[in-house]
């Protein structure tokens, strides 16, 4: 029996009954398109949150108290000591490493904002001006902070034009309150709009003052930094100065907890867990996937039923065993890969669609194209085969007999 023969049978037996066809096919295209939604979406995420980083100065190291697991998430710093208290002492010892260029402490809290008998809540940050050359470049009215100041501050747009229903802006006079204590600041600078992040951080609402102003308003008898910010001279070497960080402030904090990390390690553990979640929501759609193709076994096995005099008669005008057995493999093949383009079609259809109506990210990759016409495809050969080899093996007297 001729290939050609074999297909053109193949096409007639799909057209003479296309709702059974039909209903054969919807499992592998509701399969595949899970598939190429999901992976889409997982993509779209991995792409979205990346972009996020994109800004990250790679050559940065951020010293901070406690010890870091390597992980993502609020467990990534866990504390099995005493976390360290980061001072002055430890800015100017790591200014004194080979390799390093700046060392700007930082300090943040949470703050209410009064302006005009009104309140709100932002975020403040304590801050080393002189170090600060990127946040300078972003001040779009009035100036940036000093380092001689002392009650003055500069906040984000959202802060100047968001908070309060009358704009703030340089020369205006704002109180900030921390617990039971108040300060009065000048506002001397306003930055320029910026993204929110997808973490929910928003730059808009941060305001910056001096280390000196922020010991004041948290009134504590020691002032410890959060973290140190250091930026070392050639990014190629970062890894090397971030074990000469850790083995100078080691003689400080002998028995105290603190780690050095940078951008590029956080990224690495950020990936692992991204590519983790790709896999499961890929595992979840594929389970739709056999489902398909066990409906399609199911399907195969009722048409060999409905055609065993069919069978007979072409076994007794001289089709093998391999035609028939070919026949039906071919006949679930073609029906999988006919069913995984309109799944593959839909699926990239509908993960661009929820991408735009939702604001989610979604990204259809040639990767999850071919992905899903794999699986597709595989899944209805693998669940024809047995049909086909039943198929093959029928008696062609006993298929004669059959009504």
């Amino acid at each position: 029996m001729k290939l050609s023969d074999t297909l053109e049978y193949i096409a007639i037996s799909f057209t003479a009954d296309r709702f059974k066809t039909f209903m054969s096919s919807l499992g592998i295209i509701i399969g595949v398109l899970s598939i190429v939604v999901m992976l889409s979406m997982g993509e779209g995420l991995y792409s979205g949150v990346f972009g996020q980083f994109q800004g990250l100065d790679l050559d940065v190291i951020y010293v901070v108290p406690g010890t870091w697991s390597g992980d993502a998430g609020p467990q990534a710093f866990r504390t099995t000591q005493e976390p360290a208290k980061l001072t002055d002492k430890d800015v100017k010892a790591l200014e004194n490493v080979v390799g390093v260029k700046t060392a700007a402490p930082g300090t943040q809290t949470g703050a209410i904002v009064s302006f005009r008998n009104k309140n709100a809540s932002s975020s403040l940050s304590g801050v080393t001006p002189s170090s600060m050359d990127t946040l300078r470049g972003k001040v779009e009215t009035g100036r940036f902070l000093m380092d001689s100041d002392y009650k003055s501050i500069v906040i984000g747009k959202g802060v100047s034009e968001d908070l309060f229903s009358m704009k703030i802006s340089p020369g205006s006079k704002i109180r900030l309150y921390n617990e039971d204590r108040f300060m009065d600041f000048k506002v001397v600078g306003v930055l320029k709009e910026e993204k929110e992040t997808s973490f929910g951080d928003n730059p808009n609402i941060q305001m910056y003052i001096t280390h000196r102003a922020m010991e004041e308003l948290l009134g504590s008898d020691n002032y410890y930094y959060h973290y140190i910010e250091v930026t070392v001279e050639d990014p190629t070497g970062v890894d090397l100065v971030v074990e000469r960080v850790k083995q100078d402030l080691k003689r400080y904090h002998e028995n105290e907890a603190f780690s050095a990390v940078t951008p590029r390690a956080m990224l690495a553990s950020l990936e692992n867990i991204l590519n983790m979640i790709k896999l499961v929501l890929g595992g979840i759609s594929a389970i739709s996937l056999v489902v398909g193709g066990i409906g399609i076994s199911n399907v195969m096995m009722l048409t060999v039923k409905e055609r065993i005099r069919e069978i007979g008669t072409m076994k007794a005008i001289g089709a093998t065993m391999r035609d028939i057995r070919r026949q039906y493999f071919l006949e679930a093949a073609m029906l999988g890969m006919a069913s995984s383009l309109i799944g593959v079609t839909l699926g990239a259809a509908i993960s661009v669609a929820i991408g735009s109506m939702a604001d989610l990210p979604s990204l259809v990759t040639p990767q999850s194209i071919v992905v899903g016409l794999l699986f597709g495809t595989l899944a209805t050969t693998i669940a024809g085969a047995y049909p086909a080899n039943k198929a093959a093996k029928l008696d062609p007297i006993e298929a004669l007999r059959a009504e």
